[in-house]
């Protein structure tokens, strides 16, 4: 029974996830966990969900007589390819198809190759790095945490993507692969499970420690994490920013520069910051975006 009611809850927190929060839950131990059950979905489930399904439907494939020979890299470029991301964006694909969605693009990426995955995350605002901050340095927090993310403190959640790098951290991706759950060691050690292909030659199920040296980061279908935002980033968190300060009278939209962190946003960053007491450095660090969604509510409360 408790390995059920770890299993359900999970997949609760998942469908209710429309925007996560940092928060507790139930995690099975690793004696007890197995896969979800996910045989009753319908068009109507998480999306997420959704495609752990699929995923979970190819697990035993074997690629052709030829080095990474797949229907995978035949879909996605008519050819042979190393096909771990390959796998993934069929996948996506089959979802989009099966229940009439569009996830791709828009959840999850088109990709194919090594290094085109994770700067999709990082562009919708949804990557999660393993070290705390963001292949560009930006440090991270999760959403409702009072302190900046530490090294290995996100667990992933199913349906989350999880990336490996086998040579440098700023070579960027080597290897992707789907979350299915997590467990919990008895001396409190956190395992990922997850599905994955082209290791080697086949889509199966595979255990890595939360702590493996050669976890690049995760990218989440739905929003787990803000970023500090600096002059020069481009991503929809910067947008939403503009939107907000906007709303403030901080700032005016400039044609053409929507999602692109300017000087002028840079200056309304740092008016918001002088009038609100804050260093006024111009970057939206933990205490800026706190206080912006302080005034925000304050605002809407005030309204009619």
């Amino acid at each position: 029974m408790r390995r059920l009611i770890g299993t359900v809850l999970t997949c609760v927190l998942i469908a209710a996830a429309g925007f996560a929060l940092a928060e507790d839950r139930v995690i099975v131990s690793t004696d007890d966990w197995t896969p979800p059950v996910l045989t009753d979905l319908t068009a109507s489930s998480s999306s997420e969900l959704l495609l752990l399904k699929v995923a979970q439907e190819e697990i035993g494939y074997i690629e052709g007589p030829l080095s990474d020979e797949t229907k995978y890299g035949e879909w996605f470029s008519g050819g042979r390819v190393a096909w771990c991301a390959e796998f993934l964006t069929w996948c996506v694909d089959q979802v989009d198809q099966r229940y009439s969605l569009n996830l791709m693009d828009n959840l999850y990426p088109w990709y194919g190759g090594p290094s085109t995955g994770a700067p999709f995350f990082i562009k919708k605002g949804r990557f999660i790095s393993d070290n705390g901050s963001l292949p560009t340095r930006e440090k991270q927090w999760l959403i409702g945490s009072e302190h900046y993310l530490q090294a290995n403190e996100y667990i992933p959640y199913p349906g989350d993507y999880i990336w490996f790098y086998y040579y440098a951290r700023s070579l960027g991706t080597d290897h992707v692969a789907l979350v299915e759950g997590v467990s919990q060691n008895e001396d409190g050690s956190i395992l990922v499970h997850v599905i994955e292909g082209n290791n080697p030659d086949r889509v199966q199920r595979a255990v890595y420690e939360l702590t493996d040296s050669r976890i690049y980061g995760f990218g989440t279908p739905v929003k787990r994490a803000y970023t500090n935002l600096r002059i020069y980033n481009r991503n929809d968190d910067v947008l939403a920013l503009q939107n907000d300060l906007s709303s403030l009278g901080f700032y005016t939209m400039e044609d053409g520069r929507e999602g692109t962190f300017t000087k002028t946003l840079q200056q309304a960053v740092r008016a918001f910051q002088k009038a609100t007491a804050l260093t006024a450095n111009g970057i939206v660090d933990m205490a800026t975006h706190n206080a912006l969604e302080l005034k925000l509510s304050a605002q809407n409360a005030a309204q009619p």
